[in-house]
């Protein structure tokens, strides 16, 4: 057995991250996830946050700034089928269950933590009360905010247009509102009592003062909202990614594997067709996957190409005409796929004699005719299930700022115009 033989060890693998989990959460969920992540019992970080938030409120910082550049922790990862029927609503999904909480195991920790607090304010040890009292009011205030920041729904910021996505969290809910305002206002009482413990300053020094802690105040409270959404938007922009994929993917195999399973049906007389054809499938299909084979350079070859591959599988003459060439790009890929496509209904269904292509490379704009005198079709008839059209043709190119018009006529035949910007 080689070393390649032996599994994965655990240092090969990626470090995880540590976050916070909002469903063992007392509070914010910090001792939680970092319990999870470092392998401690989450009791033994709880108590010792609240031992140092007796020591000086050092406890309290520690725990907000953890708060703050932690992100929550999501859900395991679902299998592929899981998650479509999740998509496609035939299938619940399940959110977040939090984990009641052990109103004994949270009422001994907060008895030790006021004592230890208790104590050391009564001794001297531990903060000035002028000190004291606005940071224990502020951070009660701050936590409030932040809280709500991290029970909202992501459907409440994806449901809104953009231009309000970043105060839609804030509208909510009647609760949101409410708890934003009794933050907002406890942290308005903490300026205040700082304000007033400073008798030495003038007039226009106290209002510069609380001018600066009421902005510095509005910073730290929009601070989680602004991350959650930030990262919200992010996740949307995500899905929206991996949606594009699964679309080119979708309409891949139905330009390729599809077609090919069809004309294996037609020849299945014939042996050594079927294997020919399996064979020419499989190339192509492993060189999409692996990138085995090099791209055409150009449009003209490209085009040339998928002309004659469409004219040697299905038996119909491809009339090409191309005025000017330019280099591919993503897009132009996508306009050549489509025009495939268009040349493959065109051979299969429109029982024309031939196919006309007729291709121009313009300094703003590429575009592509694909035409057949066949029996011509319905476009708004097509079921919603059939990707020929709408996927591989249409989608593809709106996902690459392209655009498809097909216009037919039964009895005279169709024309595709495929058109993408350079």
């Amino acid at each position: 057995m080689t070393v390649s033989d032996l599994p994965p060890t655990a240092s090969a693998l990626p470090p995880q991250r540590a976050d916070r989990r909002l469903d063992q959460a007392w509070l914010g969920g910090v001792c939680a996830g970092l319990a999870s992540h470092l392998g401690w019992p989450v009791l033994v970080l709880r108590l010792g946050i609240v031992l140092l938030a007796a020591s000086r409120l050092v406890g309290v910082v520690i725990y907000l700034v953890l708060w703050l550049i932690l992100p929550r922790a999501t859900g395991p990862d679902q299998a592929p089928g899981l998650v479509a029927a999740t998509r496609t609503g035939k299938r619940g999904a399940i959110g977040e269950r939090a984990t009641p909480a052990d109103l004994g195991v949270a009422s001994a920790v907060a008895l030790v933590g006021g004592g230890l607090l208790w104590l050391l304010q009564a001794t001297g040890l531990g903060l000035p009360e002028a000190v004291f009292w606005p940071a224990v009011i502020f951070s009660v205030g701050l936590m409030l905010v932040w809280w709500q920041a991290d029970h909202i729904s992501n459907r409440a910021i994806r449901a809104t247009p953009t231009r309000v996505q970043w105060v839609a969290p804030l509208l909510a809910h009647w609760s949101t509102v409410v708890s934003f305002g009794v933050g907002l206002s406890a942290s308005g009482v903490a300026i205040a009592l700082v304000a007033v413990a400073q008798p030495g300053l003038g007039e226009v020094a106290r209002l510069f003062l609380v001018l600066g802690l009421s902005v510095a105040t509005l910073l730290l409270a929009a601070a989680p909202w602004i991350i959650r959404v930030r990262r919200s938007l992010a996740l949307a922009r995500q899905e929206k990614m991996i949606a594009d994929t699964r679309a080119d993917m979708a309409a891949h195999l139905h330009d390729s594997v599809l077609q090919t399973l069809a004309l294996i049906q037609r020849q299945a007389g014939d042996p050594r067709a079927v294997a020919g054809l399996a064979r020419r499938q499989e190339r192509e299909l492993r060189a999409w996957l692996y990138g085995e084979t090099a791209a055409e350079a150009t449009l003209k070859v490209a085009l040339t190409g998928v002309a004659a591959d469409v004219e040697d599988v299905h038996g119909v003459p491809v009339e090409l005409v191309l005025v000017g060439d330019t280099e591919l790009t993503t897009e132009l890929t996508a306009l050549v796929a489509a025009a495939r496509e268009a040349m493959v209904n065109a051979a299969k269904h429109s029982e024309a004699a031939k196919v006309d292509v007729y291709a121009e490379v313009e300094d703003a704009v590429v575009e592509v005719f694909v035409r057949d005198r066949g029996v011509g079709f319905d476009p708004d008839s097509i079921p919603a299930d059939r990707l020929g059209v709408r996927g591989s043709i249409v989608e593809r190119l709106r996902r690459v700022g392209g655009n498809a018009t097909i216009r037919s006529i039964a009895g005279e035949g169709t024309e595709v115009r495929l058109e993408v910007r350079r």
